[in-house]
């Protein structure tokens, strides 16, 4: 008779030999799913937490299984591609939720697959534009229209879906600087050194800051579903390249 260690080590086996077959399963899937992109685009385009922003002519994932519209990558783990596999990237508020030493593995991930003089795009909440919302003189640093647009348009509509119900009926910055932090399941709030540091790091040149929706590659132009919505300007944009091999 089979003790009862032995009865939980069987099933113990068992079960990794089953996640091995669905990990070898998903993997098998995740590439024919690609394969398909790979074969019928010649100027190869990857966005990464594509969400419900579906861009056409780009391999659009998501690490969410529930993105119809998406192929399914999980941006912690090395990429399922070759190397100098695409000539663009783009990532959309994405980086944020994933922790630090997380994203920087995901930007040498991101060189690695880029071919030379590709480009990449990086959007994400920018730090520096939302704790100086808390700064007594924010209208001396971010400009009047900017404190204006976040009296008038910011504050009502994180009132409307707050997080932090303020004990105040107007509540202000200290309340959307908490929530940028707390919500949304964010790991790491990026300002524009810090982000063009690791894109440094992971051997990208050419590191400039964007505003939201421009850029001076027509393929990286208007891609920011957030410039449309009331955050559009608490949003820092990042553009780096690979650099070409050097010839001796």
């Amino acid at each position: 008779m089979k003790t009862f260690r032995g009865i939980l080590k069987q099933s113990s086996d068992l079960v990794r030999l089953a996640r091995w077959f669905r990990v070898r399963s998903l993997k098998r899937v995740r590439r024919n799913s690609f394969e398909g992109y790979f074969r019928t685009s010649t100027c190869r385009k990857l966005q990464l937490g594509s969400g419900s922003n579906e861009l056409p002519g780009w391999l659009n994932t998501d690490g969410n299984w529930s993105v119809s519209n998406a192929k399914y990558l999980d941006i912690t783990e090395p990429f399922p591609f070759g190397d100098n596999s695409f000539h663009h990237i783009f990532c959309e508020h994405t980086i944020e939720h994933i922790h630090y030493n997380q994203a920087r593995a995901m930007l040498l991930e991101c060189f690695r697959v880029l071919s030379p003089g590709g480009k990449i795009r990086l959007a994400t909440p920018d730090l520096k534009a939302y704790l100086c919302l808390y700064h007594p003189e924010a209208e001396a640093i971010l400009g009047d229209c900017v404190t204006e647009k976040f009296n008038k348009n910011i504050l009502p509509g994180f009132h409307a879906a707050a997080h932090y119900q303020p004990i105040t009926e107007q509540p202000d910055a200290v309340f959307v600087i908490n929530d940028i932090f707390r919500n949304y399941e964010h790991k790491f709030i990026y300002d524009y050194q810090t982000l063009a540091a690791l894109l440094r790091h992971a051997g990208f040149n050419d590191v400039t800051c964007c505003e939201v929706g421009a850029s001076q590659d027509e393929v990286l132009c208007g891609l920011e579903t957030h410039k449309d919505r009331i955050n559009g300007f608490l949003t820092v944009v990042v553009e780096a390249t690979k650099p070409e091999p050097r010839h001796e």
